[in-house]
């Protein structure tokens, strides 16, 4: 029976094919199966994602790997984009190749 899953509300799958069958109460979804190549999409979907510009207030993290990537975070008391070491994994969303992007996605935030 094929199924809808409401990612905003994270509600039970609703079927969008025929009518339940009687006698059969709706489940809630606990597992998926996944079919090859849908798995990024999945784990994308998983992911906590801030909504808004809510991931501009995280501190900058630098990760669980060891590499040395200068990125750019906000920072919520200086209003700016500041520099940091990134460690290639890992962190959060508030992490920008580009100061412009930095800016580009958080300078509204605190105004």
């Amino acid at each position: 029976l094929p199924f809808t899953i409401r990612v905003d509300t994270g509600s039970s799958p609703v079927p969008t094919g025929s009518a339940p069958r009687a006698g059969l109460a709706p489940q809630p979804c606990t597992s998926l199966s996944l079919a090859q190549g849908l798995t990024p999409l999945v784990s994308w979907l998983k992911s906590p994602v801030a909504v808004g510009p809510d991931f501009c207030y995280l501190p900058s993290v630098c990760g669980n790997c060891k590499a040395l990537f200068v990125r750019f975070f906000y920072n919520v008391s200086s209003q700016q984009c500041e520099e940091f070491i990134y460690g290639g994994c890992g962190g959060n969303r508030n992490n920008f190749e580009t100061k412009g992007e930095c800016f580009q996605a958080c300078s509204h935030v605190g105004n």
